[in-house]
């Protein structure tokens, strides 16, 4: 106890030393997209969303901040993030807890947001909310491919129209993410359904198909004889190529019809989706762990795009120099790419944290030292590409089965932890991390549709990039 009123005190204290500025009302409230392009602003002014997602680290796993609602704590939580320098925090909605079932939203989960609204209001701290998500239970309408099934991609895209209407003139909300980490699934009746008929709508005919594809459409009789090519590399299939393009193709109608409800509501909200670092297809093991929620093809429907990122390039969870070195170069790959399909759009990394993978590190006590010197240097590779981070999370989750368990900028009980002193510099000086790269960029070719169809050619290809990235010299880290 004397731990944790020793933090709130120090928290306070800095909070003195900022100025607390409620989110501003009316449109000069709402944040935009910047005249050059590159990043945000409000009223004109330049905006930083500098965070971090944020639950209870108290309501289970998964998280059940919304059914063990507890808004003097939530307020507590602000009140330190806010010492912290959070400008924006992203909230986890739940389908279970907002939209059991369309087309209406529940009013006890909605009371509860506006509880939240207001809090951050307070505190000056935007919203950033993203759903409806799975972790309170799964409604009857999400229990399908609800990416592919055209019944449950409507479902989503009612729960949308009305989450909008009802939020459209709020300031205090950042940006609506319209799912987290969204991916095409590989195998279920509506893909099997649908693949025959986007082949017969892209070839129109039998023969066309057969020219394409060579020696693998020779035995084709009919388009609905065509299956789901197998999960395994085929370097060179044409088959699997194109089951790739068509995984992509539902992904565009999904995003598409679900941004499309949003804009018809608000139009004073930017709109952006989650996507897990697997949209970039490298470190994908087989065809199908690839989201294909392709950047490039989705970013004219967005304001600006989002990819999660965290180190799972090599097997050193300590992150040794070697591994430090192969993972800011990994990062750099992944965030150039996502930024070279989205031209005159920022880029904004909605989740990062210091290692990955399901299971949690035993931290030993230069874990924490790791976490900041590794999350400060992400940042830092970040320069000239990102417009804003956000930390995954805002505390330690004892109960967590991943590395949520020792991923906060403060301890479960609220001690700041190393990071969160780091992360309050970067979030209180942007010009450490925004601004124009300050290093030379590392060069390798890239071909997206050999790295969807074969891992390990993606693979080879970050290989490469790495050996660049050294020749380069980007691996002098800013490490203090």
């Amino acid at each position: 106890m004397k731990g944790i009123i020793a933090s709130q005190i120090g928290i306070f204290v800095m909070i003195g030393r900022l100025t607390l500025a409620p989110v501003a009302e009316g449109a000069e409230g709402y944040v935009r997209i910047s005249e050059d392009r590159r990043g945000f602003a409000v009223g004109g002014v330049p905006w930083y969303p500098f965070g971090c997602n944020y639950f209870d680290p108290y309501v289970g796993w998964p998280p059940k901040l919304w059914q063990r609602f507890d808004a003097e704590k939530v307020e507590s939580h602000f009140r330190v993030m806010r010492g912290l320098g959070v400008k924006v925090v992203r909230v986890f909605l739940t389908a279970q807890s907002f939209f059991p079932e369309p087309p209406d939203l529940q009013k006890d989960g909605l009371e509860k947001f506006d509880r939240m609204l207001a809090i951050a209001r307070r505190y000056g701290i935007r919203v950033h909310p993203t759903g409806p998500d799975h972790w309170e239970g799964n409604p009857v309408w999400r229990r399908t491919d609800f990416i592919a099934d055209p019944q449950a991609l409507e479902s989503q895209a009612a729960f949308w129209r009305a989450f909008a209407r009802r939020y459209r003139d709020e300031p205090a909300i950042f940006a609506y993410d319209i799912l987290n980490e969204p991916h095409v699934r590989w195998n279920s009746p509506a893909m099997r359904a649908q693949w025959p008929n986007w082949l017969r709508e892209d070839y129109t005919t039998l023969d066309s198909l057969r020219k394409a594809w060579g020696d693998e459409g020779k035995s084709v009789q009919s388009f609905d004889q065509i299956e789901i090519p197998a999960d395994a590399a085929a370097s060179g299939s044409r088959a699997l190529l194109d089951y790739q393009r068509f995984r992509e193709w539902v992904a565009e109608r999904w995003l598409r019809v679900q941004v499309a409800a949003i804009r018809a509501e608000d139009p004073n909200h930017l709109v952006t989706v989650g996507l897990i670092q697997w949209s970039v297809p490298v470190l994908c093991g087989k065809p199908s762990q690839y989201a294909a929620f392709r950047p490039d093809r989705i970013a004219p429907m967005l304001d600006f795009l989002s990819i999660h990122f965290y180190p799972l390039y090599g097997s050193d969870p300590t992150l040794s120099q070697e591994s430090f070195g192969r993972n800011l170069a990994y990062l750099e790959l992944v965030l150039r790419y996502v930024k070279a399909g989205a031209p005159g759009k920022p880029l904004l990394i909605q989740e990062f944290g210091w290692h990955g993978g399901d299971k949690p590190n035993v931290p030993d006590e230069r874990s924490p030292r790791d976490q900041a010197s590794w999350c400060r240097e992400a940042v830092l590779q970040g320069r000239g590409i990102a417009a804003g981070w956000l930390n995954w999370a805002y505390a330690d989750t004892p109960t967590a089965r991943d590395l949520t368990k020792f991923s906060g900028l403060v301890t479960e009980d609220g001690r700041t932890k190393p990071w969160g002193i780091t992360f309050r510099e970067l979030a209180t000086n942007s010009s450490l991390w925004y601004g124009p790269p300050d290093k030379p960029r590392a060069e390798a070719g890239f071909d997206v549709k050999q790295a969807v169809c074969d891992p390990q050619a993606a693979d080879a290809m970050l290989q490469r990039y790495y050996e660049a990235w050294k020749v380069d010299r980007r691996c002098a880290l800013h490490l203090r």
